[in-house]
């Protein structure tokens, strides 16, 4: 299955849905600054407690998620002005993609301009 764009209208069912079947399974959560460099802050192998998406007065909405845990360790990056959401999977028996981990790619107008939450394959 190639990359798929999430349409804007599914985000909240789609992460609702995401969250219940993915909750607790190890990712890796990275913010990139500048499109042409590596990521500027990434936090590995954390558990996702959750992703949502919550629409604001102005229609731009915001995307949230939560990893590490459902204490006071967790980590949480909210995502402002999302524009585009893209679910990448990993290479593998019903994927040609090129991507070793199944990710998804959140694009934003502010900064960080891309987030990407990334999955490992099982081993």
């Amino acid at each position: 299955m190639p990359t798929r764009e999430i349409a804007r209208s599914e985000w909240k069912t789609y992460f609702d849905e995401f969250s219940r079947t993915r909750s607790g399974e190890r990712a890796t959560l990275e913010l990139i600054h500048d499109p042409q460099s590596d990521p500027e802050f990434a936090l590995e192998g954390q558990p996702l407690v959750s992703i949502s998406f919550e629409e604001k007065g102005g229609g731009e909405g915001a995307i949230q998620i939560i990893v590490g845990g459902e204490t006071a360790d967790s980590f949480t990056h909210a995502i402002t002005h999302p524009v585009h959401v893209y679910h990448k999977n990993a290479r593998g028996l019903i994927s040609d993609e090129v991507n070793v981990d199944e990710v998804l790619e959140v694009t934003s107008t502010d900064d960080p301009r891309i987030t990407f939450l990334r999955f490992a394959p099982p081993a």
